[in-house]
């Protein structure tokens, strides 16, 4: 059996721990942040894990009815003539935002009907279209207007705390039918309207996925001095659900997909999903740490000269992909957020909740939705390792980058030290485990010493629902089983004291997290 040996010494430098996933969560379009069980679930995120904001899509969709007529209802001769804003129900969303302990952060997006100049539909289940808008001085109304609304609302002094962020990855042509030079002047317009209210407000870009056209869209706003307050990207390894939208691609997935349909027969809508949405991280085994490849990329672009937010990523875009309901989430998110701590301002992980319709709203719990929690509220594997990670203190051990097959993060506290070992793939495969020891210098032997672990008997929700016979439609009582049998458990350690080294061995598997918390 293969052995890894940690030895980390008391003089180690420590640094800021950043927490920098603490800053937002991603989540569906604004149409859902009305519903009762979105409000409670992202109450339960907020209380429990310390996010402070969350983002979500098409505030402008005409599902929301940000700019409505009569001839929506009742196409008339001169019904057209009778028209107003209504930001009402983006009110209701964010009401629900502040309500749960949270501020928006305000992606503008997308381009309502009766201001598009094409109408052309963004291709995720949405009412917005996804081009520019056929009159410029009309679209820079109707966001001065909405700023106006929101500062009457909620007062300048909350307003200036948020983040106004341009559209949604306008080079996927799933979210944006236009090019480069299309999108810059769509920022351009939008950045200047916002500041022509309020000045103080933080207006950014260009949210683009794979962390793209950041040094041309710093060049173009510096050149031109248009206002800029942050640099917004969006990362996935392999970015698959954009790459299902181009051309070849696109052609070999329905084609695929439709002999896997085939193959199947018949079966819940569910199960037709997932023989359609394949995951790449499942295809063959990708090189782990692309996140922070991007990340550094990005902060290279930037040059320090703006803060950095990644607000979409996540270990795969593949939606209903079986994984994103396991371990292998959990310890992606542990390697990512600690590898990325240094190169970015804050971060969103997409997303708190399987309330979610991309393409449609899925009822089944362990679904392979993005979310921290399935569409019931079960927390998964992912929520459990930022459960972990939002008690550990304000401060990290400065340790070499290795990407290793097993690694190490330790964070402290003045009252403890907190150890995650953890052994990441993007793919989970079936492999033996491997054995570990790790040895940390005290300053005194340790009051208590206990461990939490995720893996296929811990944290583990899938397991427990699959164990149950998989039900549809779950009662609240089997829902409440679920919870209690999957949450965190405290496990006792068997360590030795060497002087003020304090030792541990064991045994990990692929995508297995192991947490000790050591007080001190």
């Amino acid at each position: 059996m293969k052995s890894y040996n940690f030895t980390i010494p008391e003089n180690t430098p420590r640094k800021e721990n950043g927490k920098h996933w603490q800053y937002c969560v991603g989540s569906g379009q604004a149409k859902l942040a009305v519903r009762s069980d979105y409000a409670q679930q992202l109450k339960y995120v907020h209380d429990e894990l310390g996010i402070q904001r969350v983002r979500f899509h098409g505030i402008f969709d005409d599902s929301m009815q940000a700019y409505m007529g009569l001839d929506d209802f009742m196409p008339l001769p001169g019904s057209k003539n009778f028209k107003n804003y209504n930001f009402r129900n983006i009110a209701v969303a964010y009401d629900n935002v502040l309500a749960a302990g949270m501020k928006p952060w305000v992606e503008l997006s997308f381009m309502p009907s009766r201001l598009a100049k094409s109408q052309k539909k963004v291709t995720v289940n949405a009412e917005g279209r996804c081009g520019m808008p056929k009159d410029d001085s009309e679209w820079q109304k109707f966001i001065r207007a909405f700023i106006q609304f929101l500062l009457a609302r909620y007062g300048a002094e909350e307003v200036e705390t948020w983040n106004f962020e341009v559209w949604n990855e306008p080079n996927m042509s799933t979210f944006f039918s236009g090019t480069q030079a299309d999108y810059f002047h769509l920022y351009e317009i939008t950045a200047t309207a916002v500041k022509e209210v309020d000045a103080k407000l933080q207006v950014g870009g260009p949210a683009t996925a794979t962390g793209a056209w950041i040094k041309e869209f710093i060049d173009f706003v510096e050149k031109n001095h248009i206002p800029c307050d942050f640099i917004s990207t969006h990362n996935y390894p392999g970015d698959g659900i954009g790459e299902v939208f181009l051309g070849k691609i696109m052609f070999n997935a329905i084609v695929g997909g439709a002999k896997r349909l085939h193959e199947l027969g018949s079966g819940r809508t569910l199960d037709g999903c997932q023989a359609v949405m394949t995951d790449k991280t499942e295809q063959a085994e990708m090189e782990k740490g692309q996140m922070r490849i991007v990340a550094k990329q990005v902060a290279d672009a930037v040059g320090g000269k703006y803060p950095i937010y990644f607000t979409e990523w996540n270990c795969n875009a593949i939606l209903m992909s079986p994984t994103n309901d396991d371990k292998k989430v959990a310890a992606f998110q542990v390697k990512t957020i600690d590898e990325m701590d240094d190169l970015m301002a804050g971060s969103s992980v997409w997303s708190f909740s399987d309330i979610l319709d991309e393409f449609m709203m899925i009822p089944d719990d362990f679904s392979g939705g993005f979310g921290l929690l399935t569409i019931n509220g079960i927390p998964k594997p992912q929520f459990y390792a930022l459960k972990l990670l939002a008690g550990t203190g304000s401060r990290k051990y400065d340790l070499p980058y290795t990407n290793d097959e097993v690694e190490i993060s330790v964070y402290e506290s003045d009252t403890e030290k907190r150890v995650f070992v953890y052994r990441q793939r993007m793919k989970n495969v079936a492999e033996p485990d491997v054995s570990y020891k790790l040895s940390l210098e005290l300053p005194a032997a340790p009051r208590d010493v206990v461990r939490y672990s995720i893996d296929k008997n811990h944290c583990n929700p899938k397991k427990v629902w699959t164990e149950m016979g998989k039900p549809t439609d779950m009662t609240p009582a089997q829902i409440a089983e679920i919870k209690e049998r999957s949450a965190l458990q405290k496990e006792s350690v068997s360590y030795e004291m060497q002087g003020n080294a304090w030792i541990v061995s064991d045994e990990i598997g692929v995508n297995d997290v192991h947490c000790y918390i050591i007080k001190v």
